[in-house]
């Protein structure tokens, strides 16, 4: 019999270390929260586990090939996973995740890293969905001091996206995860995972027809400030070759178009720059666009407010996994969207079980959720959106009495001309939320990729 929730039970040991929790499951890997017992204090510690080659015996800890057939790469994998791990051990750059000890248990491989408090950059972003430029800048310029000092040793990192950047709640943001290993093994014939994660790769990272180097990862941090401006990733380089290729314009919105108005026309200009779509039209090393990310003021180690914790990646996953059961793969998505306006834990559950409306199925839904989590992790409000902090029945009773239901109809129907079935549930969000039909329209202007999509949304919606 297998384990079929992969990851670690807490208070499991990993020889003197005590695993407490999970903080993210990835393709490769699963990163805990974990305490040394030895030397009294909190590590981080990512697992050796490629999706799709491993799997987790009985016993909860034991890992290994799934199959006979995948045995030779599952070790050839958990080499490379070594080699990772001596190649951060050389990094004593404070923006690149720290190592200090490689063990080998339970058939698999641990990395031992520095724990600090703080947020991955993806979850924050669930919450605030965009950053200001002070806060890019802020975010971004020890992230590529810490890029530099890498590539300055020959050595790629290949995965800069929102989940591999790491705000600290003391100090500079760290870069975690490199791709190394991830790259070996797909290279070595079986392919776990994809070379590069859609929306932040270089098109050289799915092909062997160009060359990879520092402006590989240059494109990394440009896709991921993009979705830093607009809220979501850009379209994948596959896509965009592909109509290049055809003889098509490049459909990607570019960041000067997207963000008119709202960032300085140089660091609009520098995005667009490194998400070249041809290696060569992209800045070749760091050192080229460093300096727009400069700050003569305004400049802090940390964009975290004090009373900034981050969400629990066990709870939110027993969140994604209970909710599926009644609204299927709708359910992820609706996870995220729901993040952003709760609070805590308890709001997140009870914002969730208002999308199902048979009330038998909801009580069994809260009760299946409460019954699997202490309820315990916090979530305080972001700064900046005051609307975090209040409670669900405090949202409720803002709603416009203007708002008729032919209004929404409209908007409805208007913004999924846009983005698709997603529109009814984001409606019926913004309506909670937006005091007046004007802020409403705000909201669900968020949502919208480009500045000409929420002009022809806004007009779409003249009452």
């Amino acid at each position: 019999m297998k384990n079929p929730l992969y990851t670690l039970k807490s208070g499991s040991m990993v020889e003197n270390y005590q695993i407490n929790r999970v903080l993210g499951v990835g393709g490769f890997g699963i990163t805990y929260q974990a305490h040394d017992l030895n030397l009294d204090m909190a590590v981080a510690i990512k697992e050796y586990f490629p999706h799709g080659l491993a799997v987790r015996e009985a016993d909860g800890k034991q890992v290994g090939a799934k199959s006979k057939k995948d045995e030779h790469v599952y070790e050839y994998g958990l080499q490379r996973f070594l080699d990772e791990a001596r190649i951060l051990a050389q990094f004593k750059n404070q923006s690149i995740v720290r190592v200090s000890r490689y063990v080998e248990n339970h058939g698999t491989g641990y990395i031992i890293m520095e724990y600090e408090e703080g947020v991955p950059l993806s979850r924050y972003l669930m919450r605030c969905k965009k950053l200001t430029e002070v806060e890019i800048k802020n975010v971004f310029r020890p992230i590529l001091r810490g890029l530099t000092h890498v590539h300055d040793k020959e050595f790629l990192h290949r995965d800069v996206k929102p989940s591999n950047i790491y705000l600290r709640k003391k100090g500079l943001p760290v870069l975690l995860d490199f791709g190394a290993a991830r790259q070996a093994l797909n290279q070595h014939g079986r392919s776990v995972t994809n070379l590069g994660t859609h929306g932040y790769a270089p098109i050289e990272q799915f092909t062997t027809q160009e060359r990879q180097g520092p402006w590989s990862d240059i494109y990394g941090v440009g896709a991921t400030i993009y979705h830093c401006m607009a809220g979501s990733a850009p379209m994948t380089a596959l896509d965009r070759v592909s109509a290049l290729h055809g003889g098509r314009k490049d459909p990607m919105h570019s960041a000067k178009l997207m963000g008119k108005k709202k960032f300085s026309g140089e660091l609009l200009e520098a995005v667009d720059w490194m998400l070249g779509v041809r290696p060569k039209d992209r800045p070749q090393e760091i050192n080229e666009i460093v300096s727009v990310f400069s700050l003569t003021s305004n400049e802090h180690k940390t964009i975290l407010s004090d009373t900034d914790v981050d969400w629990d990646a066990e709870l939110i996953a027993q969140a994604e996994r209970h909710l599926a059961k009644y609204l299927g793969p709708l359910a992820q998505t609706l996870v995220k969207q729901s993040m952003s306006k709760s609070t805590s834990i308890e709001d997140l559950y009870r914002i969730l079980g208002s999308h199902i409306d048979i009330t038998e199925e909801r009580d069994l839904f809260l009760r299946s959720i409460q019954a699997s989590s202490s309820l315990t992790s916090k979530i305080k409000k972001t700064k900046g959106h005051a609307i975090r902090n209040k409670s669900i029945s405090e949202q409720k009773t803002i709603v416009s009495p203007r708002v008729s239901d032919n209004m929404i109809k409209i908007m409805e129907e208007q913004l999924a001309s846009q983005i698709g079935p997603l529109a009814v549930m984001l409606v019926k969000q913004a309506v909670k939320s937006g005091a007046n039909i004007e802020s409403i329209i705000d909201i669900l202007c968020e949502e919208l990729p480009t500045e000409e999509d929420r002009n022809q949304f806004r007009q779409q919606c003249v009452f």
